[in-house]
């Protein structure tokens, strides 16, 4: 059937055809390749949109608080955008590899036409072995971090990471509320005030405690509830400049405290009230004075959004809670009202001193009795966290806060956290989890944290590890006269190169000519595009058996030779330019040679199994040994001068890999060039 048609995306060029026919039976025009239809690229687009979107709302919502992301906190050590940014690219490359697999039809091949390479044999099953085995162990080491972070992230037992002592938190002396609000006093010194071990009386009389300078002692006062009428009056007679009311339920204490903690620094009048109950003094002071803005601390449950309309006729009203504790108490600890409120967002924050106290909304008591260090010392907002684990929306924020310094750790800045409560309540597993997360950090390399540059290079990572499964799989549907081995290697290719080695892809093989050459088809390229897929041919499989060996040495270790020690040459006996350059650079030449290159050229100039090898075994060589010197010189700068560390238990330690690779690519671009100028590589497979 030529002249016309022959199957979706393959078309006959009449004219061209013609040409070709005067050449000699020999040569035969197949067409052109083509990657895409316009519908398949149109639903791969949307499928890219898509998963982009979900994705990427999934990350925003994250990002702001809304959405918790169990085990996998750490990364939201990094700059406020980029999880947003980073799951939005891992959802465009999922969406567009379903959707591209999903729309592409089958191209078959021309009647009679032959294929290079049909049919399998040992050579090739060997061939197809060492590169699921090279896949596996660069997935093996890529996945390790994040098997890390889902085994031992929050939720798991942090045993491991608690000490005798605790850099940044502290637990407070006491295992009961009265004992902790006795610690009070013996830590700050202050005059007291005494007050019943009520978390409501607590929540009223620590402003007024803070604006007397005095340290409020829970459980001094007796055991019973005070009489809230005179300690309302007497707060806001005290604090009747405030311009500021908070009003609370006089039900479930645990909305109240967070509220509490930022009005005793704030120095504003706590009111517990119940619904439809406005306190007289409350009344009396709102219709004399100035208008105030009047914080409601208490969910619609407890107070109505009809007692709330009651209070609008008495000044300005927000509700500021949240149904889950959690959350409600990092509301408070984010928000500010004008000079009023913490304002610690995680989100807009620049780095600070920032200080917390962690407690158990189901034990309130020991929060009321922490209540003085909401003014005193290291002051702070109230957190709540469960009792064996540090909660997930707690975990984000306090990665999100976690501190970057850009010289010396010892600039600081540091976090501090003070824990009150016994084990029971708030565990040394939670604790440690605190401690490991406000951690200070460098800003290029936060280790048990992702930063901005590692989450730039998962998200190169996730492009070309979609893209090597789509590669995989596109090939045999949609480029049918593409060979054996051209189907290992560009996967291959995609894997290690990411966006570059898909750019490489759709360059060499969408809408070149294919031509039947007698026993083979080959794809009609300009000497560019040669020269990139010759680069391909050696370069592909060979770095990404570089990267696998050098993963395995770093995993059982390397000896240092101290042969050249104390001699001119002594840099040869670092084991990053000899013995792991030997390692990783020898068995990928030989590995390339015998298993992809050599049968490859064999079966291209139609000559025995040795013969291709030895006609391969040179141009790997020079391949090999120019990628790996791009490579290894980008890795020697970014690791050793920039400081990038390289290691599977970093978050860091694919970014300064892929750079590397990629350098090393496009350094053997320059040969590859001219050894396909000088005959030496096609470049056509």
């Amino acid at each position: 059937m030529r002249g016309v048609h022959i199957a979706e995306g393959v078309n006959i060029d009449k004219e061209s055809n013609h040409k070709e026919d005067q050449k000699g039976d020999n040569s035969k025009n197949l067409g052109k390749s083509r990657i895409f239809t316009s519908k398949s690229f149109l639903i791969t687009l949307i499928g890219a949109f898509l998963g982009g979107l979900i994705f990427g709302l999934v990350g925003y919502f994250a990002e702001n608080g809304n959405l918790a992301i169990p085990r996998l906190e750490p990364l939201f050590a990094a700059p406020y955008g980029s999880i947003t940014i980073f799951f939005t690219i891992f959802g465009a490359s999922l969406g567009s590899l379903i959707a591209s697999l999903a729309s592409a039809d089958h191209v078959h091949p021309e009647e009679g036409a032959k294929k290079t390479g049909t049919g399998m044999n040992l050579n090739k099953w060997f061939t197809w072995g060492i590169a699921v085995l090279t896949a596996a162990i660069i997935l093996s080491a890529a996945g390790y971090i994040w098997i890390l972070s889902a085994a031992y992230g929050n939720g798991s037992d942090q045993d491991s990471r608690a000490g005798y002592t605790m850099k940044k938190v502290q637990r407070i002396p006491g295992d009961t509320p009265v004992q902790v609000g006795n610690s009070m006093g013996e830590m700050y010194g202050a005059e007291p005030l005494e007050i019943p071990a009520d978390p409501v009386s607590a929540a009223v009389m620590a402003p007024v405690a803070s604006a007397r300078n005095q340290i409020l002692i829970y459980g001094a006062g007796g055991s019973e509830e005070g009489n809230m009428g005179p300690l309302i009056e007497e707060s806001l007679s005290i604090l009747k400049d405030s311009p500021v009311i908070v009003v609370i339920s006089t039900d479930e204490p645990a909305y109240a405290l967070p509220a509490a903690y930022t009005a005793a620094y704030f120095k504003a009048p706590v009111i517990p009230v119940e619904e439809r109950s406005i306190p007289q003094g409350l009344q009396n002071s709102l219709e004399s004075g100035e208008e105030r803005l009047i914080l409601v601390a208490a969910p619609e449950r407890l107070l109505s959004d009809k007692f709330l309309e009651e209070l609008e006729a008495l000044g300005e009203v927000n509700r500021v809670a949240d149904e889950n504790l959690y959350k409600h108490s990092l509301l408070w600890a984010r928000s500010r009202w004008g000079n009023f409120g913490w304002g610690m967002d995680e989100n807009f924050h620049f780095d600070a001193y920032y200080n917390f106290v962690l407690a158990n909304p189901e034990t309130p008591e020991f929060a009321a009795a922490g209540l003085p260090m909401a003014y005193q010392g290291n002051y702070g907002p109230l957190i709540y966290t469960e009792s064996e684990d540090l909660n997930n929306y707690v975990d984000q924020y306090f990665w999100r806060l976690s501190p970057d310094y850009f010289s010396f750790p010892s600039d600081g800045p540091f976090m501090n956290v003070r824990v009150v409560g016994d084990p029971e309540s708030v565990s040394y597993n939670a604790q440690a989890r605190a401690d490991l997360a406000l951690e200070v950090r460098s800003f290029k390399n936060q280790v048990a944290g992702a930063s901005g540059l590692s989450l730039l290079g998962w998200s190169w990572f996730f492009i070309g590890f979609f893209g090597a499964i789509w590669a995989l799989f596109i090939m045999p549907k949609r480029l049918p006269y593409s060979s054996f081995y051209s189907r290992i290697y560009w996967p291959m290719t995609i894997l290690v190169f990411g966006p570059v080695g898909i750019l490489a892809f759709l360059m060499a093989y969408h809408e070149r000519p294919v031509m039947s050459m007698g026993h083979m088809a080959k794809f009609m390229r300009p000497p560019w595009a040669k020269a990139l897929s010759a680069t391909i041919m050696s370069a592909g499989i060979g770095m990404a058996l570089m990267i696998a060996s050098m993963y395995l040495f770093q995993f059982f270790g390397l000896p240092l030779l101290r042969t050249f020690e104390f001699t001119s040459v002594y840099w040869l006996g670092s084991p990053m330019t000899t013995i792991m350059w030997l390692i990783m650079v020898i068995p990928a030449i030989i590995a390339s040679s015998l298993f992809y290159m050599g049968p490859m050229m064999a079966d291209m100039r139609e000559m025995k199994y040795w013969g291709g090898v030895k006609k391969a075994l040179p141009v790997v060589t020079l391949s090999m040994v120019s990628a790996s010197i791009g490579m290894f010189l980008t890795a020697w700068y970014v690791m050793n001068w920039r400081g990038w560390m390289s290691g599977e238990d970093l978050w860091l330690w694919v970014t300064p890999l892929w750079i590397s690779a990629t350098a090393g690519f496009f350094a053997a671009l320059v040969p590859n060039y001219f050894m396909v100028k000088a005959g030496w590589k096609e470049g056509e497979m």
